[in-house]
């Protein structure tokens, strides 16, 4: 099978170099238009478009299909946005491609970057589609990018185009030509209000993201003004955005937004520097401290020096910031749900292959009072995460970005206390325990003789959003205590609901040599998380399985850009905490100790008493929060290991970073 694929490649690979020579088909013409949509601006007085090769047609870098790594490394075609007014300018790059092209844009990648980036390589078609269309004879338009420009500040942008590397003969392209121009399109507004103490690092909402305000007596949303004061980090008030579902438009300033008009809710965390408060030199298990404390946050802007402290009292620009080098991120609000979901066991759906999953990530949703999505294994996770909102940068939650919203939450900017359980036993998002667990672990759900508190209580409902025996379900007021403000601005599901899987896994390489190696799949060929790449334990024996291969090769391949994953020390035990990194909240929870409860021996941190076991060959996937029925085990700064395959009660978290 493998070697008829090649053989198609080489005979689309003649074809199409033929094509070129025969015909001289340039893939796509360079040419730019830029339109002011504001009354009395010239266009050319506010923004200034310049391209390095203006003349030049645009060439697929080879002309045959190549992997996304040799696209990424092509030769780019570079040019640079300028707003020169003292107003923000909002602005859109869009493809438009004309009527001459017959090469659908499935079998067309491209990855847009700005300056010191490395892009991401999407499929064309997986970008936004509009009719509205700038350029006389074109035939499809494509949106790649939205963003804001202050007044005087330029962009530098470099788009590379090839053509997918899973393209063969059988596709039919062989004849096919493909055309397109750029159009920049832009839009003077207001000075949009911003917060002294973020240091320029306030919410950029690019493409689909609509700001929005929240009622603080029942959770009910407007849209913002953007030129108003509609977040304030001083006052615990973090700002809010939301995805409208397809169809839906955007309302207008201070206009209502209908829940059910809302796909998805996200929270914007600054980027930040911290004072390193415990590096965490834990190399096994001790006796556990009262260690909880304010963490100093100092907010700043991507245009500082990155602070690079190692040692305690020392500051370190968070990493979650400096891997995008990005002046914050959109945490999805909630665990992910799955959209149409009317039971528990309906939102449990693992895609049978990576096309499959592609396909799955339209049933994101990211909203309260839903099913959260569970029973699918990291791969799919990953991948659902990535072409879900791909022009956003939209991937599954790393554990360093957890560690981001983490460290906040317990600053002065945050509730800075035991964010309270979502202990809804239908894994339904947003739910919030009625009073806080006073113990955990205890396998049963009884209760204290000391009621109101409970021991562990949890329990569902019988209807998304009602309140149940033991919990409130989001737009009740008192499920505030389960959010990291304190308040309705924050992120839920944290602590409690379902275990979430984090796009981080351990290293390879087990040689002791230094080296360091990729990130690997899985325990064996039984448990693993469905992306190719070596087994860490092929001879750990389960349910009496022999397991004989090394290595999955037939999966979702690992991504090539490790900003999209974190990667720890190849190790067998699961106490080495000092593997951990600062700034993801691992190894700065220490001194840890295995403490009893009921029934059972339990390693813990030393803040909230939260479950902790790190990475090893046996369970090489992080996972965070803790579950609904875990009581005080559960909670922000929670961690533990795991296989990475699909399980009911784990899911997983979505980030757009841009």
């Amino acid at each position: 099978m493998e070697n008829k694929k090649h053989r198609n490649l080489i005979i689309t690979i003649v074809i199409i170099g033929l094509l070129l020579i025969t015909i001289g088909v340039s893939y796509a013409l360079w040419v730019i238009t830029k339109e002011q949509t504001n009354e009395n601006i010239l266009s050319t007085s506010c923004l200034n478009v310049t391209i390095e090769n203006e003349n030049d047609d645009i060439k697929l870098s080879n002309t045959f299909p190549i992997s996304d790594k040799e696209g990424l490394k092509s030769k780019p075609y570079s040019f640079t946005i300028t707003n020169n007014c003292e107003e923000y300018a909002d602005y859109k790059i869009n493809l438009e491609m004309l009527s001459e092209t017959t090469l659908s844009s499935e079998y067309v990648k491209i990855a847009l970057s700005e300056e010191g980036d490395k892009g991401v390589a999407t499929k064309l078609n997986a970008y936004e589609t509009y009719e509205d269309y700038k350029i006389d004879g074109s035939i499809e338009g494509r949106q790649i990018k939205r963003g804001k420009l202050k007044p005087n500040e330029e962009k530098k942008y470099k788009l590379r185009i090839w053509i997918d590397e899973d393209v063969t003969k059988e596709d039919g392209i062989e004849d096919s030509i493909y055309k397109s121009k750029i159009v920049v399109e832009s839009v003077l507004g207001e000075k949009p209000y911003t917060e002294s103490i973020l240091h320029g690092t306030d919410p950029i909402l690019d493409g689909k993201l609509i700001p929005i305000t929240i009622n603080e007596e029942n959770g009910k949303v407007t849209r913002a003004d953007e030129t108003k004061k509609w977040y304030s980090y001083s006052d615990q008030q973090w700002a809010n955005a939301v995805i409208l579902r397809s169809g839906v438009e955007d309302p207008g300033e201070n206009e209502p937004i209908d829940e059910s008009d809302i796909e998805s809710y996200f929270v914007w965390i600054p980027r930040y520097r911290y004072e390193i408060f415990n590096e965490g030199n834990y190399d096994g298990l001790g006796t556990k401290e009262e260690k909880k404390q304010i963490i100093n946050i100092e907010f700043e802007s991507k245009d500082e020096e990155v602070k690079s402290g190692s040692s305690e009292g020392q500051w370190l620009t968070h990493p979650a910031f400096t891997s995008f080098n990005t002046n914050g991120i959109l945490v999805g609000k909630f665990e992910t749900g799955y959209d149409g979901a009317e039971s528990t066991g309906a939102a449990q759906v693992n895609p049978a292959d990576e096309a499959a999953s592609i396909e799955a990530a339209s049933k994101v949703i990211i909203k309260p009072n839903v099913y959260s999505w569970r029973y699918i294994q990291v791969a799919k996770a990953y991948t659902v995460g990535r072409y879900y909102e791909p022009e956003l940068n939209s991937h599954m939650m790393k554990n360093m970005e957890w560690g981001a919203v983490a460290y906040l939450q317990h600053s002065e900017y945050g509730s800075h206390e035991r964010v309270r359980i979502n202990n809804n036993s239908n894994y339904l998002t947003g739910y919030a325990a009625k009073y806080e667990p006073t113990t955990g672990y205890t396998g049963t759900n009884e209760l204290c003789s000391n009621t109101p508190y409970a021991c562990n209580e949890y329990g569902g409902v019988t209807k998304p959003g009602e309140d149940g025996e033991y919990n409130v379900n989001y737009f009740n007021k008192a499920s505030v205590v389960a959010s990291t403000t304190g308040n309705y601005t924050g992120v839920y599901d944290m602590s409690g609901g379902a275990w979430e899987y984090m796009m981080a896994g351990l290293d390879d390489n087990s040689t002791g040599d230094g080296k360091t190696g990729k990130l690997s799949s899985g325990r064996n060929n039984l448990y693993n998380s469905g992306f190719n790449g070596k087994l860490v334990c092929p001879e750990c024996n389960d349910n009496g399985v022999n397991h004989e291969i090394t290595e999955v090769i037939d999966k979702i391949k690992l991504p090539i850009d490790s900003r999209y994953y974190d990667k720890y020390d190849y190790s067998s035990s699961n106490i080495t905490y000092n593997r951990g990194k600062l700034g993801d909240a691992t190894k700065e929870m220490g001194p840890f100790q295995s403490i009893q409860y009921k029934n059972q021996f339990v390693n813990v941190e030393s803040w909230y008493d939260g479950e902790s076991y790190f990475i090893n060959t046996v369970n090489p996937w992080i996972k965070r929060g803790g579950e609904y029925d875990m009581g005080i085990g559960s909670g922000v700064y929670d961690f533990s290991y795991a296989d990475g395959i699909a399980y009911g009660s784990r899911g997983f978290r979505l980030v757009i970073a841009f």
